[in-house]
């Protein structure tokens, strides 16, 4: 019995916080603390990791650019990996809720372009999820 009064409790909680996002009221939503990110993974024909040399994402239209600068330990891994960040949860303070946002990823080898992507993302009441564009790049 227990159980059935539990769901029933998590469905109407559900159903509560899908009401008052879609309002865009956020005051009363209780968000989770996974932190949620968009992200690109660059290889090569032969599928291995492409080390970038540098990114630069920005918000279309207007170029505004939202470009986070990285240390030396992190970048280090996203070479390695091929993993790069075209936004997450720590961009909502920046960028607006309960919209289409346009995004452009750009990867450079040296100062030659070698990736260019576009994006849309949006953001709930809590966390980023990806729209639409391609999160996997192939360079020739």
């Amino acid at each position: 019995m227990k159980s059935i009064a539990y769901t029933l409790l998590a469905f109407i909680a559900a159903l509560s916080c899908d009401h008052a996002e879609s309002k865009g009221d956020c005051r009363s939503v209780a968000c989770t603390e996974v932190f949620m990110s968009v992200s690109v993974n660059v290889t090569d024909t032969g599928a291995n990791p492409v080390a970038l040399d540098s990114i630069k994402v920005t918000r279309l239209p207007g170029n505004e650019d939202l470009t986070r600068e990285y240390d030396n330990e992190s970048w280090s891994l996203f070479r390695q990996q091929g993993v790069y960040l075209v936004a997450d949860d720590s961009h909502a303070k920046r960028l607006p809720r309960h919209t289409d946002i346009k995004l452009n990823f750009r990867g450079y080898i040296g100062s030659r372009e070698v990736a260019n992507a576009d994006y849309v993302v949006t953001f709930d009441c809590c966390h980023i999820s990806l729209v639409s564009g391609d999160t996997e790049l192939v360079i020739e």
